[in-house]
């Protein structure tokens, strides 16, 4: 009974990291636009993709793969606050127009790489060392279960070095805080919206091959599921706050795995339940999420 616990637990630790960086790759856009960028979960999809071309199609080193992966989340990342965001808010165009321009590129997304390559499921590559396992008792531990958890909280501890203590980082507080405040003290909200848009499309990128790792496939709708978990993670642990957008993460991946642990197998399909149910009950009893959001919304989208 107990190495069966324990073993859910390594594997709600590994979702949890994958949850926990789409999360922060929201609340980070969220925290200096106060937009819910919705393709979001579209940029962690062709993260994904992009690692599953390089490798079945030029067959690079696995390495290079996982780079291409990230670089190409970051490149549509970028290109979408280039050209759908940007315009919008050189508009001052509303809240609800933001979310439309932000829903439309998201199925844009999905669908252009549905006519693509259907939505079979294609093998994600991952290299043989992933593959060793550790033994403590009868609870086996993948090298992958491993890796994916260490290289998430090394990216958290550098990501919230970054925007405490450096100059791009502090700006990126201020600008969260109060936007007109800090282009009066001479901070490009411009560049700083860009910086948000890098780093939030990396982490997806990031959060991406570790999905990979842990499941082995890609398809066009995978992003869809996850990308929706990390928002609610946002939400729960206090949108803007980057700490509480990874325990968000944590607290759905354990809360989701054990909670389909505990049911019989046939009841499998009603994970998706306790997300809902989860959101609702903090939301009920905590209205601004476990933590301090770090956001003042007013000046988000007029200069």
């Amino acid at each position: 009974m107990w190495s069966y616990i324990a073993q859910q637990l390594i594997n709600a630790l590994s979702y949890g990291s994958i949850l926990g960086l789409l999360a922060v790759g929201y609340t980070m856009i969220y925290g200096i636009l106060g937009l819910i960028n919705f393709a979001h979960g579209e940029i962690f999809m062709i993260g994904a993709f992009a690692c599953y071309l390089l490798s079945a199609h030029w067959n690079l080193p696995w390495i290079v793969c996982a780079t291409g992966a990230v670089l190409a989340s970051t490149a549509v990342g970028v290109m979408l606050q280039r050209f759908v965001y940007k315009p919008c808010q050189k508009r001052k165009a509303s809240v609800l127009t933001m979310f439309i321009a932000s829903f439309a590129a998201s199925l844009g997304l999905r669908f252009f790489f549905l006519m693509l390559y259907t939505d079979d499921r294609k093998p994600f590559p991952i290299p043989e060392i992933f593959d060793t396992m550790y033994f403590v008792g009868d609870v086996a531990i993948g090298f992958r279960d491993i890796a994916i958890f260490i290289s998430t909280i090394v990216v958290m501890l550098l990501l919230t070095y970054f925007i405490r203590y450096t100059k791009i980082g502090i700006a990126m507080r201020a600008v969260s805080f109060d936007l007109r405040t800090a282009e009066h003290m001479g901070v490009s909200s411009e560049k700083i919206i860009v910086a948000a848009f890098v780093i939030g499309s990396l982490l997806a990128g990031l959060s991406a091959i570790e999905y990979g790792l842990s499941f082995g496939v890609v398809n066009p709708s995978m992003g869809f599921l996850p990308g929706l978990s990390g928002f609610i993670a946002a939400v729960i642990g206090g949108i803007g706050n980057v700490p509480g957008a990874m325990l968000g993460g944590y607290l759905i991946g354990v809360g989701e795995v054990l909670f389909v642990a505990a049911l019989p197998t046939e009841y499998s399909p009603l994970r998706p339940l306790f997300v809902w149910a989860l959101l609702l009950i903090i939301l009920f009893l905590k209205p601004s999420g476990l933590f301090r959001p770090n956001v003042k919304f007013e000046g988000t989208w007029e200069n």
